[in-house]
């Protein structure tokens, strides 16, 4: 690992000290852009037609103009603006001016195998910029995406902040369409990169972010591309002048939900009471003395611990640095990032004076990245890239920090501690860990005497080829080649200690009846180590030929790419088998007049998921657009965009979830035999239908509208459902099939405004809303029988469906509210006894049990069905604002858990526990939030629609303030622009959650909260 560290961090030095050398400009004469308003418009992207040479205008508009043949074009583009292509003879006054772009034609979007042109999409693509990404002050790239690129659903599901996005985030393209493998296809730079460990790349190393949803956009990707692609472009390097942008940033990071922490007076009435309700009397956890003096609090024998404050900051701190380098001639272009982070963890840590080593928990990461591009002569060029991390983290007790957050909630704060007292004649019990019973891990042990883990990760992908320009065959033809390799490996080296753990008495008013818990004692550290590896190697060529004839144009591609990818260098199960696909793919855009455009899509691709006679998949697609108000006929000031896009096509999918080579019988060595395999298995078989419809008006407002269908009949599915027991083999043990049906079917909507009024003064807002509704038709589920209210679990349902018993609210607030009420419901529970207080279940199919039989449909799954956005700003002189707010519906989660049951652990009450069902509160009339506390599980404690939470919300995901300093100032230090910048992260959220101290989006009290984060940032250039 070190070794490949100096070998990277040598290649970027090297190249830091080379690439001023190729810097050199292959032309005198140069060409000003500008905007309508006379201003220069720096940053433009100027290409050949033939794509041999690429510049960038400097802050003044000029640009160095290339060695082109007369009958060329020059192709321009600019963030806001119009496309526009130009013959040298077009030009006029050495200027060149490009028109507002107020409906987003403009600019070219990546489709991973090739780029195209907004105006020429036939199908569904979003896409947004690197620099709005960096609006977002986040280690974790996805965080980046949420709100910001419609069709694309980002759900948390961990919120730490050293937790750099290894499976803490689920990611979805317009909601399900298979029961099997939704993940999207990742492509870097043009190369499928089949794994997660990409979190780390920074949006300050990227040009762009493309999602690509329809058929007509991943047919080509064969077998992965049925969920859809997420395109990650980084930036190249343009003939010019060579550019530096340094940056440095400062974030304060504070949880959303800060959980609630009742003191030791309201515990001990609270835990009486759920005593009092199992019929153990009214003070069988502590005395009436006991609670006087927790509420007098001037004993300290009568603790009132707030272990929350105790062990998690108010603030984390986060700071990053880096450096951008770009610039080249028409020979050599290049661009380099290095960046560092420095990112610490909420958990406060005792100074010990005698621990010998520092368990403070801490993360750094350093990124680099360097992309080059090579002419070598008018025929061949090359390229490289090279990008990766290196992170070192310390994290406290040897394990992860969510472990150790969660066990602050199984402390009550009546537990004296964290450490007993000097007992001067008893010292084996002075200065120990104090727990309660069952409590075998206290947070102050895990945090200051458990030891350490020091992890150090090194990830680094390396992209590589060749391309050479056949011109000398036909003007438009070339063939690429190259390889794409990414290794990751993970040293650990673990220190364990052991640390004795004592438990206190029953009275209170003593402070010296201490007793050892269990065996636990004192230990010295103890060393371990431990490594994880693996890799990825992709190989891929192409034929490209992109042409114009006139008012025609072409453009076309065929390739091919194998990929190996090693999971693991250790271990005994499949995953250390590689994975191996290979892929071949077809596709051509025509287009007449630049208004009506045709593309064709093929891919054939198959992996050794399944038996080579069925190894392979066809994944055609079509697809069409017209722009009408590019006609000559279409003339008006209030229509001024309007196109129309359709397509159809099939997508596949080979990822079956973690089982592999299901064609294949399971025989062990010693004989046994397990599942069955299928021979006649195949990948799945996604239609797609997108129709599409883009309306600009009065050059300012824009609808974007899209439908689309998905469905599945060849879904991968058990067969053991429909097959009695008593045939011999175990029904697990049955082969698959590729017998199931399920559709998706959904909409997008966004409507956007743009305007420039002068100058110095512009708005935009763009809202987007998405719904995208699954059902599963048919996956061979066997009826549970007539005596079941609803005999089916999934068929004819969402996928994720949640299930539960309903609530008889008949009575009015739901429970049993006396003795006889409950006598006289006539109900059996088989999941226990009901209390007078506990909630009365609906009898659905009228059997007088309550039982699995009862249980009904309830809200909606886990991932959203519904998701919308609004992003708006405004910039005036030298002032930019822009905010983003962010939501979804129809989702649904149970609550559970600790913060939910009130008898798990010793009983940590929330919220929603304050105002529980007693017979005083009822006879009294007051609001009864709760039912019945218990000290231990009741039939209150499973999935009910009162536990049912909506995990709809509104966020206001971002707030960005900046100000670029007048060019006086920057100057000053020989600086192009000096930006400073403040922006809000999750500033506040709607929701409709049971518990206030719960986030919707993660949806439970004993896990890291999502993060509110104050980020003030500076970035000059040179």
């Amino acid at each position: 690992m070190e070794k490949n560290i100096k070998i990277a961090a040598l290649y970027i030095i090297l190249f830091m000290m080379a690439a001023p050398l190729f810097a050199q400009q292959a032309s005198t004469a140069s060409i000003r852009i500008i905007n309508e308003f006379n201003q220069p418009i720096g940053g433009a992207i100027i290409a050949t037609e033939d794509g041999k040479n690429v510049s960038l205008t400097a802050k003044d508009g000029t640009f160095p103009l290339p060695e082109i043949a007369g009958g060329d074009y020059l192709l321009i583009s600019a963030s806001g603006y119009q496309n526009l292509r130009i013959s040298l003879d077009q030009i006029a006054n050495q200027e060149i001016v490009l028109k507002i772009d107020p409906h987003h034609m403009g600019g070219s979007v990546n489709y991973g195998y090739q780029s195209y042109t907004r105006e020429s999409i036939t199908g569904a693509v979003s896409s947004v910029s690197g620099a709005e990404l960096d609006k977002t002050p986040s280690n974790v790239l996805s965080e980046t995406y949420a709100g910001r690129l419609p069709g694309l659903t980002v759900v948390s599901n961990i919120a730490e902040l050293t937790f750099f996005g290894y499976g803490n985030l689920s990611k979805a393209i317009r909601g399900s369409s298979s029961v099997n493998g939704n993940n999207p296809l990742l492509i870097i730079d043009g190369v499928i990169a089949p794994t997660q460990y990409v979190e780390f790349i920074s949006p300050k190393e990227i040009e762009s972010v493309s999602v690509l949803k329809d058929a007509s956009a991943t047919a080509i990707y064969g077998i992965q591309g049925s969920s859809g692609a997420i395109v990650i472009t980084t930036k190249r390097g343009h003939n010019g002048k060579l550019n530096v942008e340094g940056y440095v940033d400062q974030s304060f990071q504070q949880m959303t939900k800060r959980p609630l922490f009742i003191n030791s007076a309201q515990y001990a009435e609270l835990r009486n009471a759920a005593g009092e309700r199992d019929g153990l009397g009214p003070f069988s956890q502590f005395s009436e003395n006991d609670i006087e003096q927790f509420r007098l609090g001037s004993d300290i024998g009568y603790p009132n611990n707030n272990w929350f404050d105790q062990y998690i900051k108010d603030f984390v701190m986060r700071q990053r640095i880096g450096v951008n380098v770009s610039g080249g001639s028409e020979k050599f272009r290049y661009f380099s990032n290095l960046s560092f982070v420095n990112q610490g963890e909420p958990f406060i840590i005792a100074d010990e004076p005698d621990r010998k080593y520092d368990p403070t928990p801490r993360v750094n990461i350093g990124n680099f990245r360097t992309n080059m591009d090579v002419k070598f002569n008018n025929y061949l060029s090359g390229y490289m890239r090279l990008t990766g991390n290196v992170k070192r983290e310390i994290l406290a007790g040897g394990g992860m920090g969510w472990s150790i957050y969660e066990q602050i909630f199984q402390q009550p704060p009546t537990m004296f501690g964290p450490l007993s007292p000097i007992i001067e004649d008893n010292p084996e019990m002075s200065n120990q860990v104090v727990t309660v019973t069952d409590l075998d891990n206290p947070v102050y042990g895990m945090l200051n005497r458990s030891g350490y883990r020091s992890i150090i990760e090194t990830n680094v992908i390396a992209q590589t080829g060749l391309n050479l320009n056949m011109d000398f065959l036909t003007k438009g033809l070339s063939v690429k080649g190259g390889m794409a390799y990414q290794t990751y490996l993970r040293n650990e080296t673990n220190t364990l200690q052991s640390y004795k753990r004592v438990l206190r008495g029953d009275d209170f008013s003593t402070l010296t009846d201490f007793s050892t818990y269990k065996s636990f004692e004192n230990t010295p550290l103890s060393y371990g180590k431990g490594s994880t590896f693996f890799y990825y190697l992709n190989l891929l060529a192409s034929v490209d030929y992109n042409r114009r004839f006139g008012d025609h144009s072409m453009d076309a591609s065929a390739h091919t790419y194998y990929l190996k990818q090693e999971k693991e260098a250790a271990g005994s199960s499949n995953t250390v088998l590689p994975y191996m696909r290979q892929n071949y793919g077809v596709t051509v855009l025509y287009g007449y007049k630049d208004r009506y455009f045709l593309k064709a899509d093929y891919g054939f691709s198959g992996s050794e998921q399944f038996h080579p006679d069925n190894r392979y998949a066809s994944t055609p697609a079509i697809s069409g657009a017209w722009i009408a108000s590019k006609e000559d006929f279409f003339d008006s000031n209030l229509l001024t965009l309007l196109k129309l896009r359709a397509s159809y096509g099939i997508t596949a999918n080979d990822q079956l979830g973690d089982s592999r080579f299901l064609y294949l019988d399971n025989i062990r060595s010693d004989g046994s035999e397990l599942e069955r395999g299928n021979p006649a298995l195949e990948a799945e078989r996604i239609k797609k239908l997108n129709l599409g419809l883009d309306l600009g008006l009065w050059n300012q407002f824009t609808l974007n509208v899209d439908y689309f269908t998905h469905k599945v009949n060849n879904m991968l599915i058990n067969s053991s459902s429909r097959i009695p027991e008593y045939q011999g083999i175990p029904l697990n043990y049955y082969p698959k099939l590729n017998d199931g049906v399920m559709e998706n079917k959904g909409v997008e909507l966004s409507l956007g405004y743009n305007k420039t009024f002068t100058k110095d003064f512009s708005v935009f807002a763009q809202a987007n809303f998405m719904q995208a509704k699954n059902k599963v038709i048919d996956i061979n589920e066997a009826s549970k029988g007539d005596d079941y209210a609803y005999p089916y679990r999934s068929q004819g349902y969402a996928l994720g469906q949640l299930w539960g018993y309903k609530i008889d609210y008949q009575n009015g607030n739901g429970m049993f509210n006396s003795a006889e009420e409950l006598a006289n419901s006539g109900l059996d529970y088989s999941f226990g006894s009901p209390r007078v207080g506990d909630f009365i279940y609906q009898d659905l199919n009228a059997d007088g049990i309550i039982d699995e039989r009862d249980m009904a449909p309830m809200g909606y799954a886990r991932l959203p069905e519904q998701e919308y956005s609004l992003t708006a700003g405004a910039t005036w002189k030298n002032w930019e604002f822009s905010f983003l707010l962010h939501g979804v519906n129809h989702a649904s989660q149970f609550l559970s858990g600790i913060g939910a049951y009130e008898n798990l652990g010793k009983g940590i009450f929330n919220d929603i526990h304050l105002h529980a069902w007693t017979p005083e509160r009822y006879a009294a009339g007051e609001t009864i939030s709760y039912p019945a506390l218990s000290l231990s599980p009741s039939t209150n404690h499973v999935a009910n629609d009162y536990f049912l939470s909506s995990r709809s919300y509104l966020r206001l995901r971002n707030l960005t303030i900046a100000y670029q300093l007048p060019e006086s100032l920057s100057q000053r230090i020989k600086s192009e622009r000096i930006r400073v910048a403040f922006t809000a992260q999750n500033l506040f959220t709607f929701d409709r959650m049971r518990s206030k101290y719960v986030d919707p989006e993660i949806g439970s009290m004993s896990t890291f909260q999502p993060y509110r984060v104050f980020n003030l940032g500076l970035s000059a250039n040179f």
